[in-house]
């Protein structure tokens, strides 16, 4: 008898923003992808205690409904959450960006972006790798203060991978640019992860992005 052919895992995921019209359209972009799957469209951010309740995978969320999401419950939330940015974000303090990132906030995709980066940035953020559009955090963090710079001494190849995380790449997508194995990428992840005293891609790029605000020079 010949087992069933395994199915890719299905991402359940909500679209949160105000305009339904705007969520329908949305989810009109994502219906011929298989392994995605809209489970809501919600418009107030008081809806998504009851959204949750469906255990999404990811939250695509406005971010007039995100900026709305009571704080109690995001400190109970475990879905992660990839914003539309708009122009209002670029003023968010740091402190802010810190606490997006302890919230659950996994990426955030331009508003000008089109549906081929959609699809991209969902499977990534949902495949545990960050999505970072770097004008959007780099304006972020143009609004913090003079940061102290950590003499922190990474090789040339880590130096080369931080830039290529801090573009949004995945691990698959640096070992082919750099021909080595993912494997490779995966190690010396970790050890960037060390020297830097962070435990993840967004934790990382958010610290390089403050440290270092030049960081693409790291790639020379």
């Amino acid at each position: 008898m010949t087992p069933p052919k395994k199915l890719p895992a299905s991402i359940k995921l909500v679209i949160g923003c105000p305009s339904h019209l705007f969520g329908e359209g949305l989810e009109g972009l994502l219906e011929d992808e298989k392994d995605i799957q809209v489970a809501g469209i919600f418009n107030e951010a008081s809806d998504f205690k009851e959204i949750i309740k469906m255990k999404p995978d990811l939250a695509i969320l406005d971010f007039g409904i995100f900026s709305g999401l009571p704080d109690d419950l995001m400190r109970e939330n475990e879905t992660k959450m990839l914003l539309i940015g708009e122009r209002s974000f670029y003023s968010v303090s740091d402190k802010r960006v810190a606490d997006l990132i302890s919230r659950g906030v996994v990426g955030i995709l331009p508003s000008a972006a089109d549906s081929a980066l959609l699809k991209k940035a969902i499977r990534a953020v949902s495949s545990g790798e960050l999505w970072l559009d770097r004008k959007t955090m780099s304006n972020i963090l143009s609004h913090n203060g003079s940061s102290k710079k950590e003499k922190i001494k990474l090789t040339g190849s880590e130096r080369e991978i931080v830039a290529l995380i801090c573009e949004g790449y995945r691990n698959k997508e640096i070992a082919q640019k750099l021909h080595i194995t993912e494997k490779t990428v995966k190690s010396h992840c970790n050890r960037i992860y060390k020297k830097v005293g962070v435990s993840d891609r967004l934790q990382l790029a958010t610290h390089i992005y403050k440290v270092w605000p030049d960081w693409y020079r790291l790639k020379h």
